[in-house]
């Protein structure tokens, strides 16, 4: 049984883009065999986000739609 993280990024922070490019790049180097990686994006309006797109880089470019294909978590 796979030990599930959520790995949180994003927030209200300066440092917001970084921050998201890290959490991408964590979840990538995580051992997929041992951890069930949860993609939680948080918006600079600290709203967190989950979806099967959350994870991935490229989608960034659109938060907008990113965000409209996703599930806001409260």
């Amino acid at each position: 049984m796979k030990i599930k993280v959520a790995m949180l990024f994003g927030g209200k922070s300066v440092e917001h883009e970084v921050s998201v490019i890290s959490g991408i790049q964590a979840i990538l180097s995580m051992d997929t065999e041992k951890y069930e990686v949860i993609p939680v994006y948080m918006s600079k309006q600290n709203e967190m986000y989950i979806g099967d797109k959350i994870g991935v880089i490229e989608e960034y470019k659109d938060i907008k739609g990113l965000l409209a294909q996703s599930q806001r978590v409260i």
